[in-house]
């Protein structure tokens, strides 16, 4: 774990040296339990992995998604994801704080955004950069040049500014972003998603109504981004279907990947993604037919 000069922490997972086990993240998590090898040091034999930077969703934290998280330590990247200003709970804490849930615009006025608005989890996700570079351990296994950027709603918006969407945000080391359910509209309000010039992986639900529909469309998010770009729409699901809330009821990731197809699908299909273009590996799950999926689009 690390912390940003705010005090605000930084959950890292890893492949790790020592074996996984059991780990209570939370005693509030409903018994839904991680696996992992707490403060053992980065797997020796594992040199130079991608970073990948989860960004979470407006009141979440970095533990939202830990079927996606732990999963990309999994998959051999340093995965490294911070609690912004607007988390609801923390890393370390059972406590919830409702009261940080705020944005600096409206939602339902998306032509009113601007490079300013939630600029403070821009500065995290590039503070972060330097820690993981800054740390001993961590920066002798990985690779900063190629980086991954990985964000659910408000943690999408985060990840696609600074992919281009917004060029003042423009961060050069990000290679490869994986937006979830991401709200888009101010960037398609503003017209500037044909600025990405890094392959985009949108995922979407069919029951996401709120977010899904600004991603598709001839005038959609993915219509009107640059190419590599690849749009992965759920079977069911709603806006919440790429957090821990997916996993009620299950007793750690592994469970959860075995009963929920969905959890299976975001991270096969998103860790293919990352696999093509920050591992430079085939990934024949994306020139699929997406058969596991409500709509598959891709164009490579």
């Amino acid at each position: 774990m690390l912390a940003l000069e705010s005090g605000r922490k930084v959950a890292v997972w890893y492949p790790a040296a020592a074996a996984e086990e059991p780990f209570a993240y939370s005693r509030a998590n409903h018994g839904f339990m991680g696996s992992v090898a707490p403060d053992s040091p980065p797997n020796a034999a594992c040199l130079r992995l991608p970073l990948v930077l989860f960004s979470h969703g407006l009141g979440g934290c970095a533990l939202q998604s830990l079927f996606i998280t732990e999963e990309l330590a999994r998959h051999g990247y340093v995965v490294a994801a911070p609690d912004h200003t607007d988390a609801a709970c923390a890393i370390g804490s059972n406590d919830l704080k409702p009261g940080n849930i705020r944005t600096d615009d409206s939602f339902l006025t998306p032509q009113r955004w601007s490079d300013q608005s939630e600029i403070d989890r821009m500065h995290d996700l590039r503070a972060v950069i330097q820690l993981i570079a800054d740390d001993p351990q961590l920066a002798r296994v990985v690779d900063a040049s190629h980086i991954g950027a990985v964000g659910h709603s408000l943690g999408g918006y985060t990840v696609v500014g600074m992919a281009g969407g917004w060029p003042a945000w423009k961060t050069p080391e990000i290679k490869a972003v994986l937006a979830l359910s991401p709200y888009v509209e101010p960037f398609v309000a503003h017209d500037t998603l044909a600025g990405l010039n890094v392959p985009v992986m949108y995922q979407g639900a069919q029951f996401d109504w709120g977010i899904t529909p600004s991603l598709e469309g001839e005038h959609g998010a993915y219509a009107v981004s640059e190419s590599p770009k690849y749009f992965a729409k759920l079977n069911g699901g709603t806006h919440f279907e790429w957090t821990n809330l997916l996993c009620w009821g299950e007793s750690n990731v592994a469970a959860c990947l075995a009963d929920r197809p969905n959890a299976r699908v975001i991270d096969l299909y998103g860790i293919a993604f990352l696999d093509r273009y920050l591992k430079d590996k085939s990934a024949p799950e994306l020139d699929s037919t997406g058969a596991e999926l409500n709509r598959y689009r891709h164009d490579p």
